[in-house]
């Protein structure tokens, strides 16, 4: 686990361990392997700057104050056992305090802020604005598109379809002015052989 702190500050470090409720928990630094590095116990719940609070359920905090640079450095979370304890190794980094104030600049800090706010209310008004004119905008290009090619695209339309009824019309007229010479002409000239009446559509007949 690592755990981070500043020149001066305190941090918490949270310990967990199984099956410890009623153990003796500690907390020392590395090696960790005399007493001598053990720093604070949870019979003794406060030892300078370390306290040691034991929540009676295998979890235990420690809390060190006035944290130093030579501070940083390996730590365990240990727990007293019958036959060998165990650890919960911490990694502890202390920086430089940090700025407690910025400094303070009068004149470069207002004029950002005044033209922060100005873009603020020039950028706010529009949108109060905008919903109708996008409306308006969007049902006129709906009908008519940049160079009129819906409008267009539709005369060319109706134009190419009045064409081709007028050009079939011309050929069902043609074909029936063909039908009638061709059976007048028969009818001038008849045959003893009997024949099949020509077929004639229903539209040529008069």
């Amino acid at each position: 686990m690592k755990v981070l702190g500043h020149v001066g500050g305190s941090v918490e470090i949270p310990c967990s361990q199984s099956f410890a409720s009623t153990n003796t928990k500690y907390f020392c630094r590395n090696p960790c392997t005399d007493n001598k590095d053990i720093l604070i116990k949870s019979d003794n719940s406060s030892s300078g700057r370390y306290r040691l609070e034991d929540k009676k359920n295998g979890v235990f905090t420690v809390t060190i104050t006035d944290l130093q640079k030579s501070d940083t450095g390996t730590y365990w979370c240990g727990v007293d056992r019958a036959v060998k304890d165990t650890y919960k190794k911490v990694i502890l980094t202390v920086t430089d305090a940090s700025p407690t104030t910025a400094p303070v600049r009068t004149s470069r800090s207002e004029e950002p802020s005044t033209s922060s706010s100005t873009s603020t209310i020039s950028n706010s008004t529009p949108p109060s604005i905008s919903p109708s004119i996008s409306k308006t905008i969007t049902s006129i290009q709906s009908t008519v598109s940049p160079g009129g090619s819906p409008t267009t695209l539709l005369y060319t339309v109706a134009g190419l379809v009045s064409i081709v009824i007028i050009l079939g019309l011309s050929l069902i007229t043609l074909y029936c002015k063909c039908r009638r010479t061709t059976i007048k002409s028969q009818s001038k000239f008849p045959t003893t052989t009997t024949r099949n009446p020509i077929f004639m559509p229903s539209f040529c007949r008069v």
